[in-house]
């Protein structure tokens, strides 16, 4: 049983070093799956990462939220006070990068709680749905008062064995790959 420091520095690391075509078959198969999901379908408000380069790509997902007039969220962060809202996303001509790397948007939309599904990054997943993220507990704070429907995206080797402290909130579900569009 590893502790979620190495264990989420050896994830990332496959994560990053996963070849391409695997990648993009993986990332395939999973939004086949999440576009014919029950809660992605009658969700009218969808909250998600703008992804970084080694995540499950989510431009795609966001593309097919927004051709179907669905509203979607991606997060605001605020480092200081350690505080994530999610923001609208209405185009994606309105992205920026912030100090961290990371992608937000850059202009002046609405923040709302008012979310049907959030889509929840993770590193490493348990069978129960535990996760364990980047490290900074913005989901597990903001998931700890949420009620809607959580699912996360993940490929076959996240899935891990770890034992979840007591702050950390699961998702629902976690949709992997089919292993046939893997290692072939």
């Amino acid at each position: 049983m590893n502790d979620k420091k190495t264990l989420r520095k050896e994830i990332l690391t496959q994560m990053k070093q996963q070849p391409k075509l695997v990648k993009d078959n993986y990332d395939q198969d999973i939004y086949t799956q999440l576009f014919s999901h029950k809660h992605f379908q009658s969700a009218n408000s969808v909250a998600l990462v703008l992804s970084m380069e080694h995540e499950v790509n989510t431009r795609p997902i966001i593309d097919v939220l927004l051709k179907n007039h669905k509203k979607v969220f991606v997060p605001s962060t605020n480092y200081e006070t350690k505080q994530m809202k999610f923001q609208l996303l209405q185009d994606l001509e309105s992205i920026d990068v912030d100090e961290k790397g990371i992608q937000f948007v850059n202009q002046e939309t609405e923040y709302s709680d008012e979310i049907d599904l959030i889509i929840v990054p993770g590193v490493v997943f348990n069978e129960e749905g535990y996760r364990i993220g980047y490290g900074g507990g913005y989901y597990d704070k903001y998931l700890s008062q949420y009620n809607g429907h959580t699912i996360s995206l993940a490929y076959p080797f996240q899935l891990n064995t770890f034992i979840p402290e007591s702050h950390d909130i699961a998702v629902q579900e976690i949709i992997i790959p089919n292993e046939i569009n893997g290692e072939e």
